[in-house]
């Protein structure tokens, strides 16, 4: 008697089957992120009339080109401090195991628990004119007078690298936590020495985490708000201040509008050539 077949199903039909799942999250997006931005776009076109006038305005304007100048420059250095601070710290949280690595990690997402606002305006206490900073530079005899940091460009620079800090690091530690360390000992016994094997060996396959923190770090800094508006002052505004300042104290929704979907465009700009470039350098890691 021959025992009956059991049948398989095709991945394709099991994709079919549960296709559904992605109906609801499919449906929150549309509503509450599509149709808003949808409404954005089209606000910059219409109101106050039908027509390109907000965008001529915005690109008339110096103010509001060098806000958005600023905006990516500021993010791009933020971006870069977070890396050139990052990095070891990462490499020290791959290599660590048992209570450091929790000690480690603890230090490293504790101060995620703590709101966005309560840590910039410890800044502010920090950086202000007869605050911790200016009372050891004038203890210390370095300077006569209280230093003006805030308003300042190096205040927003500070606040920014302690908030954006760990989206650097934990993207990195956790690429740098798969790198097989024999490689590097195969490196050494080769003949390489220890700033060659790491330059040739480890930094190249630390790459995805760099990338992925970098691209984190760097998205999160053009839209910032907090720190800027705390820190920054009007003589250094960031795009999200100024939409703030256009929609809620002059009532510019137009204006505002359009330069949110200026800015908007530039970052979805910026997120293509990133995918590119780190596509193509996957390409060439595998080739």
């Amino acid at each position: 008697m021959r025992r009956a077949q059991r049948t398989v199903p095709s991945p394709w039909t099991t994709t079919r089957a549960y296709s559904w799942l992605v109906v609801p999250p499919a449906l929150f997006l549309a509503v509450f992120f599509g149709w808003p931005i949808i409404r954005v776009v089209a606000r910059s076109f219409t109101d106050p009339s039908l027509g390109l006038q907000n965008y001529a305005r915005l690109l008339s304007s110096g103010l509001y080109v060098r806000v958005l100048l600023n905006t990516v420059e500021t993010a791009a250095i933020v971006t870069l401090l977070c890396l050139v601070a990052g990095y070891p710290v990462a490499y020290a949280l791959s290599e660590a195991r048992g209570a450091a690595l929790k000690i480690m990690a603890a230090l490293i997402v504790i101060p995620l628990w703590t709101s966005v606002v309560i840590r910039s305006y410890a800044w502010m206490i920090v950086f202000q004119r007869r605050g911790i900073l200016n009372d050891a530079l004038i203890a210390s005899g370095w300077v006569a007078d209280p230093v003006q940091f805030i308003p300042g460009a190096f205040a927003v620079n500070v606040g920014m690298v302690h908030i954006m800090l760990p989206f650097m690091i934990l993207p990195l530690a956790a690429a740098m936590r798969g790198i097989d360390r024999s490689l590097l000992r195969a490196a050494g016994v080769l003949g390489a020495s220890d700033f060659a094997a790491f330059r040739k060996v480890f930094l190249p396959l630390s790459l995805p985490g760099v990338y992925a923190g970098t691209a984190l770090v760097f998205m999160l800094s053009l839209g910032f708000f907090i720190t800027p508006a705390l820190l920054g002052g009007p003589e250094h505004l960031m795009v999200a201040v100024l939409i703030e300042q256009q929609a809620n104290h002059l009532l510019d929704w137009g204006l505002a509008s359009a330069i949110a979907t200026v800015f908007l465009a530039i970052t979805a700009v910026i997120f293509f050539v990133y995918v590119r470039v780190t596509g193509e350098a996957r390409g060439e890691a595998r080739r």
